[in-house]
């Protein structure tokens, strides 16, 4: 669902970047306090994951193919605010490999970070309490969260492209709710099964993630340390591995968006698609694999460093606030 530079007439496509960049800007500033110190080691965790599972296109009907967005995952894991920051930063990175434009950034983090966010959070709200108590139920309303997020991320992509072609609107909302109502159903699934996981293998980020879902704050007692279970790191490295290999052997058919805009092709409706991206990779399936598994490692370690400082950001807030209270106390 990466929108390419050159469909979105520039004036439109500003508007979007404009409204994109004041949204990050206000989740960078509702996100300076939501997590745990448990939770910001799964970030990084999280963000290289995704990243990795976005690379392999699955097939599906009609000649297309579809991918995990990992939004509504996100957002359950971390909350809204988070996730929109780990989607935006997705999909800058993917921009420079030319997956998704510079221009149609704002276009891509609105839609897939913004909307998918909260339309999940909007699930999750509007929850029976039970749900919202029991593990099991809370990753069923995951899947459930995936699904339709997936369907107003694809229907605000349709509203997108409906203005800068009008006259197509017909073919645009049929094909791209279509075909993404089924990638919906995948996504769904995958997103249950890994929040299932999650929590069954670390239950305590069940708490940590109520807490950041629906705006609670949680104190910490003790000081936690930055730990990366050894379930989560096994699983990023595995997947690394596997999608550097199958993510350029994986479905060539086109994604979603790719498949309407062939259609709208031959109904003969203009479609001009601009080349973007700084990085690129030399033809040959053996320099594809070997480049991309050395790109998603250093990804991976650029980004769980980050969080690191992160945490020890946030560990030097609470050793602070921990030593006001003492005085005080004094």
């Amino acid at each position: 669902m990466h929108m390419p530079d050159g469909i979105l007439p520039i004036g439109q496509a500003i508007v979007y970047l404009v409204i994109a960049v004041i949204m990050i800007l206000v989740a960078i500033w509702q996100s300076r306090s939501r997590l745990t110190m448990k939770q910001i080691p799964l970030v990084g965790v999280l963000a290289a994951g995704l990243f990795a599972a976005q690379m392999f296109n699955f097939p599906v009907p009609f000649g297309s193919s579809g991918h995990l967005i990992g939004t509504a995952l996100a957002t359950t894991l971390v909350g809204p605010w988070v996730g929109i920051l780990i989607i935006s930063s997705i999909l800058i990175v993917q921009a420079m490999f030319g997956d998704g434009g510079f221009l149609a950034y704002g276009a891509n983090v609105i839609n897939m970070a913004i909307i998918g966010a909260f339309t999940t959070y909007a699930i999750y709200y509007f929850l029976p309490d039970k749900w919202k108590e029991d593990r099991k139920k809370f990753a069923i309303a995951a899947g459930i969260a995936a699904f339709f997020s997936t369907i107003c991320m694809a229907l605000f992509a349709s509203i997108e492209l409906t203005l800068a072609q009008s006259a197509a609107a017909g073919l645009i909302f049929s094909w791209m709710l279509i075909l993404h109502s089924i990638i919906g159903v995948a996504e769904g699934l995958i997103t249950f099964a890994i929040v299932f996981f999650v929590f069954r293998a670390e239950p305590s980020l069940f708490e940590d993630a109520r807490s950041a879902l629906f705006f609670t704050k949680r104190t910490e007692e003790a000081e936690p340390k930055f730990r990366i279970p050894i379930w989560a790191g096994i699983a990023t490295f595995a997947s690394f591995a596997v999608m550097s290999i199958f993510g350029i052997v994986a479905s060539s058919n086109p994604d979603g968006l790719e498949k309407t805009f062939e259609v709208l092709s031959e109904n003969g409706i203009d479609v001009t698609v601009l080349e973007s991206g700084i990085f690129g990779f030399p033809e040959g399936l053996g320099w594809d694999i070997l480049a991309m598994a050395i790109v998603m490692i250093i990804l991976f370690f650029v980004l769980i460093g980050f969080s690191y400082l992160l945490y020890r950001f946030r560990l030097y807030k609470f050793k602070k606030g921990q030593k006001a209270v003492q005085e005080k106390g004094e």
